[in-house]
């Protein structure tokens, strides 16, 4: 019984986080998702005490993953020093694992929904980019360190950076296919940072 509570619970949670990204959080009712998922409505206050308690849920998935996205220094150095100019664009890439890529893009989509409305979606956002600026700014200063790129403003053309991811996440928060938008709009990142990143390789 306990194991299909988990699984009805993590069930109600996947499908509300498609619905949240895909329609918007205020345009989902309990009912429209208990009816995705197949229930009674009273059968979601059985995992969930409100449509407000899934949201959260959707935000503390997002924190308690965000960090297997990005590499510690002792795992880009290496990278850095002798790979690739490809390998090293990866480096400040989203890379989420398997079977947490496409909760994390819908994650992502909500949260970046929501920042004009919501005080916590807001917050996270902040920390997130605060912790993006930091985490680049570390890997290009090294590569600026060992020679393998040329130095600039690091600072100045971090922000254009994030930015420009910034504006793509926006920008795929507005399409219903998450995943094929998120993909065009990774793609754009990485040519946008291969093209004005002064790299030696």
């Amino acid at each position: 019984m306990q194991d299909n509570n988990v699984d009805t619970k993590t069930l109600i949670f996947n499908i509300s986080l498609r619905m949240f990204a895909q329609n918007g959080y205020e345009n989902v009712s309990v009912r429209d998702i208990a009816e995705a998922v197949g229930i009674k409505a009273a059968s979601i206050y059985n995992h969930y005490e409100s449509k407000e308690k899934i949201l959260g849920a959707c935000y503390d998935f997002y924190l308690e993953n965000r960090c297997f996205a990005r590499m510690n220094r002792e795992q880009y150095e290496p990278i850095i020093r002798n790979g690739t100019k490809e390998e090293v664009i990866q480096l400040v890439n989203y890379r989420f694992e398997e079977h947490l890529s496409e909760n994390m893009i819908l994650t992502m989509v909500v949260i970046y929904s929501r920042i004009y409305t919501d005080p916590r979606a807001k917050e996270i956002f902040i920390g997130e980019m605060d912790e993006a600026m930091q985490y680049l700014k570390e890997v290009l200063n090294f590569g600026i360190e060992v020679g393998r790129i040329d130095p600039f403003d690091v600072p100045a053309l971090s922000v254009i950076i994030l930015s420009t991811r910034v504006f793509a996440a926006h920008s795929t928060a507005v399409h219903q296919d998450q995943n094929s938008e998120w993909h065009h709009a990774q793609v754009d990142f990485i040519n946008e940072f291969s093209r004005i990143v002064p790299f030696k390789y």
